[in-house]
């Protein structure tokens, strides 16, 4: 019942523009997430009008364009329904909307099992998910069954707060699968990646790493000041700025890592980065579109630093270019779920058919068994 009444606009078989829409009565409908595909000509997911107005809530898991920089384009197509989210998400994305209904920050896995009441049956409960500051992932309930929505999410991060989802029974699970290419769990793919940061300083080489608003950032801090204690570790002005940014938002955060990172923070140096004195530099910019940015890694890279790209390259940008002159990599952090840690919740929940997202593939998954799907 819950896959026939699912419309998928976006997020399936591609990495971004995540899009849901179920029905919970005639004419009447919730979406989850309302993303971009900032990579395409045509970024928007196609949704109609009508179905627009029909909408009445519409669920965003956290902030990340992918999930919520269709908004405004909705709005301005039709959409004047009840939107749920989260403080930080509001404030991160940069919308506001006066039919707003803000979540507060999960105090523990079971507050939600109780689930929020909405209309006619519909109603849900949510968890930390641990991708960024104000991120969540949803469990809805209605009258023709149950729908888990996992957002972005890591069960395993090392800064953010995360509420496992563990012992749930849902009809449709749409689940993270973003690095589905990958069978090994966070721990696992962080240590490849300091292996070969690592390898990297040992060759006397510089790295430069472009990183994402508010999102894996802090994350990546963490990992490096943990691992890699005699590495001098430089930030540009644009990153501290984020880092702040997620920083004011504690509750999401683990206590020791928010302390750790505030600490570091007050130790990075006031001159400018172009006297070269680092090991390892992180970008506010991912992908090197900032003319402060582009000066810093051409001046970087003419001397044999290397670009260490942790997502997707865009076309056009300076981050493609570096790649294709091998003079950037790609390493996947493990900031989403890899296909083992799909198939790990797999197994520590009851869904009755899973559909994973956030990745180049169509599948779904029943009870475990899997089954390509054609192109439409």
């Amino acid at each position: 019942m819950s896959m026939n009444r699912l419309i998928i606009k976006g997020g399936y078989g591609e990495h971004g523009r995540s899009c849901f829409l179920l029905s919970f009565g005639e004419n009447r409908y919730y979406m989850l997430d309302c993303g971009i595909m900032d990579t395409d000509p045509n970024p928007f997911p196609q949704v109609e009008p009508a179905l627009l107005k029909q909408t009445r809530y519409l669920f965003l898991s956290h902030c990340h364009k992918d999930h919520s920089g269709a908004f405004e384009e909705f709005c301005r197509q039709g959409f004047n329904g009840w939107l749920v989210t989260t403080r930080p998400t509001l404030e991160f994305s940069g919308i506001l909307w006066d039919k707003t209904i803000l979540l507060d920050c999960p105090s523990n896995p079971d507050q939600g099992r109780k689930g929020l009441s909405l209309e006619d049956g519909l109603s849900f409960s949510y968890g930390k998910s641990g991708h960024c500051a104000g991120s969540l992932w949803f469990h809805f309930r209605d009258p023709y069954g149950s729908v888990l929505y996992t957002g972005d999410y890591q069960k395993r991060p090392l800064v953010y707060q995360t509420d496992p989802i563990e012992g749930r029974k849902a009809d449709l699970a749409i689940m993270d699968c973003a690095h589905s290419k990958e069978q090994g769990d966070a721990p696992e793919l962080r240590g490849q990646m300091i292996r070969q940061i690592q390898n990297l300083l040992k060759e006397g080489r510089k790295i430069l790493m472009p990183l994402p608003k508010y999102g894996r950032g802090v994350e990546i801090i963490y990992m490096l000041r943990e691992s890699l204690p005699e590495a001098k570790i430089a930030m540009d002005q644009n990153m501290i700025r984020l880092t702040e940014k997620t920083l004011a938002f504690p509750q999401w955060l683990k206590p020791k890592a928010v302390q750790d990172i505030q600490a570091f923070l007050a130790g990075q140096p006031d001159k400018g980065l172009d006297s070269g004195e680092y090991d390892i530099l992180l970008l506010g910019d991912t992908h090197l579109e900032q003319p402060e940015s582009i000066q810093l890694a051409l001046q970087a890279t003419s001397k044999g630093a290397a670009v260490l790209l942790t997502g997707r390259v865009k076309t056009g940008c300076l981050t493609e270019t570096l790649l294709a002159e091998g003079k950037a990599f790609t390493m996947a952090y493990p900031h989403h779920q890899s296909r083992g840690d799909f198939l790990e919740m797999a197994h520590e929940n009851q869904f009755q058919v899973m559909l994973p997202f956030h990745n180049p593939e169509k599948e779904v998954f029943w009870n475990s068994f899997s089954c390509s799907l054609k192109k439409s």
